[in-house]
């Protein structure tokens, strides 16, 4: 594993509330649209974590500058993001004609206790909502809830309902060894069998899938409409790190072909690795994107 990759892990796992967003939705966001869904592409904050870190204002302006209008977020922190207040932040946005749709926030065991979500989960729903966005994504499961799955599920089911009341939706995005079996089976299957599909939504991260030793085709099959949202980071073989869209081995078309079963709209570039500047990988990920058909 990559120190970049180990240090994606290790900030994950640290991080209780990493981040949020969440504005109030119609019922369509559960029920499903009964026309064709606008599909988005945005880029993944962690992309430029440790340019974002220094100066969000000015690093949001590039990514604006660029060509992308949406962005996903992290690192939600003592009610600010980025070190900005949510009204500054929101002005932020959009000043530079950006919207933040989803962001990542840390959901563990720890959140639930005697029937009630943690004043902490609460916090970061009302601040995500103030910011304008739609989704709060859980993006990581820390070792000791992976060997209680159901519960988990269970966790989630409850979120769900938490950011539904709010009029927002909850979410969880995937790593490599949701693929794995754990009291007999593969996590990822426990997960989505056991959330309720009106209430939790995943965001597949396809590079992991990969990784995984999966097709991300048919996890589509199995579980249509499930993925709102895609990771969309390309694989180096040789290397086995994350590489910009169109640069590694990963058939992305034939997946977006499949983007309709997934009921995937939203589509999300990151980096993990870099083999140039944060800035110009994520740039040469976005003009390689839309190169796609989806």
């Amino acid at each position: 594993m990559s120190i970049e990759q180990q240090s994606r892990r290790d900030f994950l796992k640290n991080s209780l509330l990493a981040t949020a967003g969440a504005t109030l939705l119609t019922n369509e966001l559960w029920a499903g649209p009964k026309k064709p869904s606008p599909r988005h592409i945005g880029v993944q904050l962690y992309s430029v974590r440790d340019a974002i870190k220094i100066d969000a204002k000015g690093t949001l302006a590039k990514i604006a500058k660029m060509g992308y209008k949406e962005v996903e977020g992290f690192g939600y922190s003592d009610g600010k993001f980025f070190g900005l207040t949510p009204a500054d932040y929101s002005k932020t946005l959009a000043d530079n004609g950006l919207t933040m749709p989803s962001a990542h926030a840390m959901v563990t065991s720890k959140d639930y206790a005697g029937g009630q979500l943690s004043d902490g989960f609460k916090k970061l729903v009302e601040d995500a909502i103030s910011v304008g966005q739609k989704y709060v994504i859980a993006p990581y499961m820390v070792d000791e809830d992976r060997l209680q799955g159901k519960k988990m599920a269970e966790i989630f089911n409850k979120a769900g309902e938490y950011c539904k009341a709010a009029g927002v939706k909850f979410g969880y995005h995937n790593h490599d060894f949701e693929f794995k079996k754990y009291n007999g089976e593969q996590l990822y299957t426990t997960l989505l069998n056991n959330t309720d599909k009106h209430l939790v939504t995943f965001e597949m991260d396809l590079y992991w899938v990969v990784v995984g030793g999966e097709k991300p085709v048919e996890w589509f099959k199995k579980h249509q409409g499930r993925f709102t949202h895609f990771h969309v980071k390309d694989h180096d073989p040789v290397k086995n790190v994350t590489v910009e869209v169109g640069e590694g081995d990963i058939n992305f078309q034939e997946i977006f072909n499949a983007a309709k079963i997934a009921g995937t709209k939203y589509f999300v570039v990151e980096l993990e690795n870099y083999k140039r500047t944060p800035m110009e990988g994520i740039e040469i990920g976005l003009n390689n994107l839309k190169k796609l058909k989806f």
